[in-house]
């Protein structure tokens, strides 16, 4: 009986020990898993980040594409509006190929407010003069945009 007891006491002083080590292992298991989560969580943000920087750099490059097709389609309509106010292919190319979107949003336009059509003729003619030809397209554009606003379609030099 002695030889039961003492096996009964160690397996009692033996248990909690290896239930410990059990758990030891399990929490480790389970900081192992949490680690691992962690580092595919971070991983799947880092791979979120890039993609969304990659569609950035491929929206910004669509659309500088688009812009510059915009652009030339813009400049060859100004060519074609410089010929039909008289000025020969070549020179209507040359103005038109001076228009940069961006000037009229912080340029020194001439005010259209108030001017007749012949006043704004001479702004254009005066424009083209100085070969300011950044003006005389902002002018000739506000103009068009003043006329399409009136629902008229008369062109600067008064003619219909």
């Amino acid at each position: 009986m002695n030889k039961v007891t003492v096996a009964f006491v160690l397996i009692a002083l033996i248990a909690p020990a290896l239930h410990a080590q059990e758990s030891d292992a399990q929490k480790g298991s389970d900081a192992s898993r949490l680690s691992q989560s962690a580092y595919n969580i971070q991983q799947n943000e880092s791979r979120m980040r890039a993609k969304w920087y990659n569609d950035l750099q491929h929206n910004d490059h669509q659309t500088s594409v688009n812009s510059l097709a915009n652009l030339n389609k813009l400049r060859s309509k100004l060519a074609e509006a410089w010929q039909a106010l008289g000025l020969s292919p070549p020179a209507a190319k040359a103005v038109a190929a001076a228009y940069q979107p961006n000037f009229s949003l912080n340029s020194r336009r001439a005010s259209l407010q108030g001017k007749s059509d012949e006043e704004i003729a001479a702004l254009i003619q005066s424009s083209l003069a100085k070969k300011d030809y950044l003006l005389a397209n902002q002018t000739l554009i506000d103009f068009q945009t003043k006329k399409m606003r009136l629902g008229t379609d008369a062109s600067p030099d008064g003619q219909h």
